[in-house]
């Protein structure tokens, strides 16, 4: 197993599975979990070279102790954390202190208290760090005793060992370093996840800042210019409630407010894509392909546009439905949108193929197509390819945003006067493994 599997907490732990970002006090709890899974590991091994060694008074108690390990265990896992470690360092330094009470001082069980203290603190998260101290007190306590009785605080009428070995000395030891290990290697991973996730956090709160401030200097001209549109033909219109050109000026108007009322849509499009919490499903992409055609069909110029669906041999594909759904509603209505309407033969194709562990799909269509210089700014807030449609600007720039937030990637090949062909991939593999 490599490292970097060794120290996912997915690999050990169920309490990731239904949790879409793992909160701090939860990591803590699966590398609980991940500890305790360790020492059932030792407790197995240890038992095993006990049975040999016909040590049966160390069987039992290393089997008491591999019970109350596995049912802490069960309890973290059924989200009982506090109950389950409340339970396991009570009930283990109460074990170890009676075992060290009646054995040898040379078997060593004494460091195995100072590997309960370090899984105290790993163990806890920060609001439990007052528990986390009263664990290791407890465990430092049972040591004091340990040390001014000379280990026999029970007496000395009854041993489970006469007679220490090297075995059971190493073996101890070995245990104590061990899990010592383990708890500074969690904690240092546990850590540098945290700085990661806090490094990403500040880094989209950077840029989600400075797009704010674009859509405000931009809402700011884009809102106000159809407003004072619209106020100038109602003046209009009330100086020349008599002429012929009244409806005329009312045509205008509704389509000043029609392009208001698409600007706010897209801002409100844009707002929910950045909040968008993903939820990963199979989703049938013919029957969305047919949803969004069927919403589309009323657009202008619609109806003479042939719909190609290359996709026969794909059905259902892992992603967030909604998200795949604003993509392809972008990149069809643009379709539409900005087609060469002066042609015969009017299409638009998408199509769905796999590659790896990706579904990469396609939409392109025969239009107007986008000049070379423009299309490295295609996905830029605001940016307008052309004059033809009556559009925000944000379309793509949010189609753009959502690829991102699938852990996709989206390119453009167009050639001008002949069309376009837009081209995204999302990967599968992890988001099959959301929903599994």
């Amino acid at each position: 197993m490599k490292l970097t599997s060794f120290l996912q907490p997915t690999d050990w732990s169920k309490l990731s599975a239904t949790e879409g970002i793992l909160s701090y006090e939860l990591r803590k709890s699966i590398v609980f979990s991940q500890i305790l899974i360790l020492s059932l590991m030792g407790l197995l091994i240890h038992l095993t070279a006990d049975l040999i060694r016909g040590d049966y008074g160390i069987v039992a108690v290393v089997i008491l102790t591999l019970l109350v390990t596995l049912f802490t265990y069960y309890l973290n896992e059924q989200r009982k954390h506090k109950q389950a470690r409340t339970f396991f360092f009570i009930t283990v330094n109460s074990i170890f202190f009676v075992l060290a009470s009646l054995v040898p001082r040379e078997c060593s069980v004494n460091i195995l208290f100072v590997a309960l203290m370090g899984i105290a603190l790993v163990a806890h998260p920060y609001r439990e760090l007052k528990l986390a101290i009263l664990y290791v007190c407890m465990s430092l306590i049972a040591l004091i005793v340990l040390e001014v009785t000379n280990y026999q605080p029970l007496g000395n009428s009854f041993r489970l060992l006469e007679h220490s070995s090297l075995f059971n000395s190493i073996s101890n030891i070995t245990s104590a370093i061990v899990i010592l290990s383990i708890c500074l290697l969690f904690s240092v991973h546990l850590n540098h996840r945290a700085e990661v996730f806090l490094l990403k956090r500040e880094n989209q709160l950077t840029k989600t800042n400075e797009k704010l401030d674009r859509i405000l200097y931009s809402a700011s001209h884009d809102l106000r210019a159809p407003l004072h549109s619209i106020k100038g033909l109602m003046n209009l219109a009330a100086m020349d409630a008599q002429s012929e050109n009244l409806k005329y000026y009312f045509t205008l108007a509704d389509e000043r407010i029609a392009k208001l009322d698409r600007f706010i849509v897209d801002i409100l499009e844009f707002s929910r894509s950045t909040k968008n919490q993903l939820a990963i499903e199979q989703v049938s992409i013919h029957e969305l392909v047919n949803e969004i055609a069927d919403t589309l069909k009323y657009m202008e110029g619609a109806s003479r546009i042939e719909l190609i669906r290359d996709f026969s041999e794909i059905d259902f594909i892992s992603t967030d439905r909604r998200s795949l759904s604003v993509i392809l509603s972008n990149l069809v209505s643009n379709s539409v949108k900005y087609h060469n309407y002066q042609q015969d033969e009017l299409w638009i194709k998408i199509g769905v193929a796999r590659a790896n562990d990706k579904v990469c799909i396609t939409v392109s269509d025969n239009g107007i197509g986008i000049p070379d210089e423009q299309q490295t700014k295609v996905f830029d807030m605001f940016f307008r390819a052309t004059d033809q449609g009556s559009g925000s600007g944000l379309g793509l720039f949010i189609v753009k945003e959502i690829v991102d937030q699938l852990n996709g990637q989206i390119s453009l090949h167009s050639t001008f006067g002949s069309g376009s062909k837009f081209s995204f991939c999302i990967p599968q593999e992890e988001n099959a493994r959301a929903i599994g």
